[in-house]
């Protein structure tokens, strides 16, 4: 009788054991739901960011393309104004040297 009494005793040690195991573990799995809940909101957020920065990339694309295209208008303007001034510049000289014509042809020099 005592024997089974020990063994009653160390089943209920065991069973008390594997009860304070089965908490623990049971905690763990909350831990590691928790965690599993975190890693799949935290790919949600950098899956967002991705999305954004890859739109962000495309519009600065467009924006180096518009101004590149702007540039290249700019630029052409300043050409036309530069060879417009050209000619100002050579009509003024000939103008000059007509008038110093006339004004001599006049007697005003």
């Amino acid at each position: 009788m005592n024997m089974e009494k020990e063994i009653l005793g160390m089943l209920k040690e065991i069973k008390s054991t594997l009860n304070e195991h089965s908490r623990i573990l049971n905690e763990h799995s909350q831990i590691l739901n928790e965690h599993s809940q975190k890693f799949k909101e935290h790919g949600q957020i950098l899956g967002a960011l991705k999305v954004g920065q890859e739109g962000l990339k495309a519009e600065m694309s467009e924006l180096r393309l518009q101004n590149a295209k702007d540039f290249g208008v700019v630029k052409e303007q300043i050409k036309t104004l530069e060879d417009s001034i050209e000619i100002l510049k050579d009509e003024t000289w000939t103008n000059k040297k007509d008038i110093r014509r006339v004004q001599r042809t006049m007697g005003m020099i």
